[in-house]
């Protein structure tokens, strides 16, 4: 580990300051960016920004405007609904009213001063106060400076493993963030993957026992704590760099390269992650090219963002972005030095809107951020008895099943396929003998217009076998769920495929995640004052009817959310008398909604119960 060096840093800050009428601009602290104010009229402004080879990036004060309605407009930024603060700490954005149009705000605020920014600022003092949390945690190994840059600001890493198993053998997974400095909604993803890795999740410390997480927060700390939008000081575009010598390289390039190299030469790097924002509206991998990479890559490169995608409303495949692969990125470098045994892509992630008309914000992008482990881990196929992976190695086959390759939609190495038949081939998955509760299994398989409408899924468990038709002809490349099951004591999972179908029938492969103990008895003190019933019908599409009883009169709040704890509606919100309520939940209002679980909670008077539905398109 190299020894921090002693940082005396002056206030180095291009900042601006003007004052009309008492109303006072300024960008005098860290990771500000302000260059000129034009005051248009008696309370209209206009702003521009420092450039570097951008100039979207903008953070500063205005001082001077309690109880005054005050315009700006930002003419070198690109900004739709941008984010303001009275403390410099909760942040919120300017509604659509307030921002009706690209690069302009107006508000009538309610204290002095407010801070502005493009989105919620993730400084380097913050980095340094969240890093002091994690290394709290025993999972973080160490914090190591890798380098410093001109100015001679820090590049750390933090290495986050399991310490008490041996390191032999372990995966190696590199995700770095912040290369260009104003992209700060890649530091909240960054963020929520460290929360996620450092949780109590026993899926995550399974995933820790097995993997080396290098995770760089920033690639560029000084052009973060000097306000630029997408270069160091010295105005080098990072992301440009690594196909240059060592003599002409920047400095933390040239350091991150050397420690790649060093991880490289202990065990290749498996999935590499460089965490970026982008100015549209929606969340994209650059995938980049069978031609300017190889079939291989190209089809690796879909799976691990189909995975990434699956289980998330605000990303889908039509956000993916394709282009070349260019020497000087560093998914560049890896290729040219270790080819496809690096699976390497930049992720971006929107400041203002998700595909979906979802706004951005922290929360979500930590939503994202924990999505982006369980996509790693399940790309790795590591597999845990809560969190179970069966691959077609897993499998046991009977009659003809063909290995298939084609398409870029399946999971692992190949999938199965038959021809329509009389139920003769057949092929079984089989977990281990598993913890009793209550299980969620998701098929993934790819599609085509021969596979057939019909296939039918029998998923065993507890002594109860569930029969479950999919169509293959749609929805393919991601987990679609098939059913809940329970098990009532340790037993197995059992999923069979036959060929008794109209079309071909695909086996690639399977989820099952366990979802906690089986609900058998309610709270007395819960059901004394309040009760709520399972939904009709369950499974459902597209509506389905929530009904509760309220035994007292009290506050209620009836709310629905995704498997990964999102909210999706609130259904009821308000004082209620005693009686029996029902409401109608229709996907139908939230069209981004795909099949899976979703829960709806009852809150009642500081109480709470929940439960959960299935949506089945």
């Amino acid at each position: 580990m190299k020894k921090n060096k002693v940082i005396a840093l002056g206030v180095l800050f291009f900042s601006f300051s003007t004052l009309f009428a008492q109303v006072h601009f300024d960008a005098d602290f860290e990771s500000g960016n302000i260059n000129t104010v034009t005051q248009v009229d008696s309370n209209e402004y206009e702003v521009t920004t420092r450039r570097d080879i951008g100039g979207r990036w903008f953070y500063f004060r205005i001082t001077g405007v309690k109880d005054k309605e005050i315009g700006v407009t930002v003419t070198s930024s690109d900004v739709d609904r941008p984010m303001y603060s009275y403390d410099d700490k909760s942040w919120k954005r300017f509604t659509k009213e307030e921002a009706p149009y690209i690069n302009y705000f107006r508000k009538k605020y309610e204290r002095d001063t407010v801070y502005v920014a493009y989105y919620i600022p993730y400084t380097f003092s913050y980095l340094q106060s969240r890093i002091a949390e994690w290394r709290k945690s025993p999972f973080v190994i160490e914090v190591d400076t890798l380098g410093y840059g001109e100015k001679g600001l820090p590049l750390q890493e933090l290495l986050i493993t399991d310490p008490f198993t041996p390191d032999t053998g372990k995966i190696q997974v590199w995700i770095h963030a912040r290369t260009h400095p104003g992209e700060t909604p890649s530091s909240y993803q960054f963020d929520g993957i460290v929360q996620t890795l450092l949780s109590n999740d026993p899926v995550v410390q399974y995933y820790r026992e097995k993997v080396e997480f290098h995770l760089i927060p920033f690639v560029n700390p000084e052009g973060v704590y000097y306000g630029n939008s997408r270069t160091n000081p010295e105005g080098v575009d990072l992301e440009r760099e690594w196909a240059k010598s060592d003599e002409d390289v920047a400095p933390e390039v040239k350091a991150l390269r050397r420690h790649m190299q060093e991880v490289n030469a202990k065990r290749v790097i498996s999935v590499f992650q460089n965490l970026h924002s982008q100015a549209s509206n929606s969340c994209t991998f650059w995938i980049h090219t069978a031609s300017s990479t190889s079939e291989k890559y190209y089809r690796i490169e879909h799976q691990y963002a189909n995975l990434a995608t699956s289980d998330i409303s605000y990303f889908n495949k039509d956000d993916y972005s394709y282009s070349n692969l260019h020497r000087y990125f560093p998914e560049g470098y890896l290729w040219d030095h270790y080819k496809d045994k690096v699976l390497a892509l930049t992720y971006e992630t929107p400041y203002d809107y998700y595909s979906d008309g979802e706004e951005v914000t922290n929360e979500n992008l930590y939503a994202i951020g924990q999505r982006t482990v369980y996509a790693i881990g399940e790309y790795l196929k590591l597999s845990h008895p809560r969190r179970i992976i069966l691959d077609n190695e897993d499998a046991v086959v009977t009659g003809i099943w063909q290995k298939d390759t084609c398409g870029t939609e399946f999971f692992g190495d190949y999938f199965l396929t038959t021809p329509a038949g009389d139920g003769s081939a057949k092929i079984v998955y089989l977990t281990d003998s598993i913890d009793e509760g209550d299980y969620d299994v998701y098929a993934w398989y790819p599609v085509n217009e021969n596979f057939a409408f019909d296939a039918n899924f029998q998923v065993e468990a507890g002594g109860e076998v569930k029969s479950i038709e999919k169509t293959e002809k749609t929805a393919g490349g991601q987990w679609n769920f098939l059913t809940g099951v329970e098990l009532t004591r340790k037993g197995q999972i059992k999923i069979t495929l036959t060929n008794k179908a109209s079309g071909t029938v695909a086996a690639d492969a399977f989820r099952i995640i366990y979802r906690g103990k089986p609900n058998v008895v309610e709270s007395l003190v819960q059901i004394k004052d309040f009760s709520l019933a399972q939904n009709y019908p369950n499974p459902f599409n597209p509506a389905t009817r929530i009904s509760f009883k309220l035994n007292k009169p009290g506050n209620v709040k009836l709310e629905v959310f995704n498997s990964l704890g999102q909210k999706i509606a609130v259904l009821e919100n308000e004082y209620l008398s005693p009686g029996h309520y029902e409401v109608v939940f229709d996907a139908d209002k939230y069209p981004a909604l795909a099949s899976g679980v979703y829960y709806y909670r009852l809150d009642f008077n500081g109480e709470s119960l929940t439960k959960p539905m299935v949506l089945l398109k």
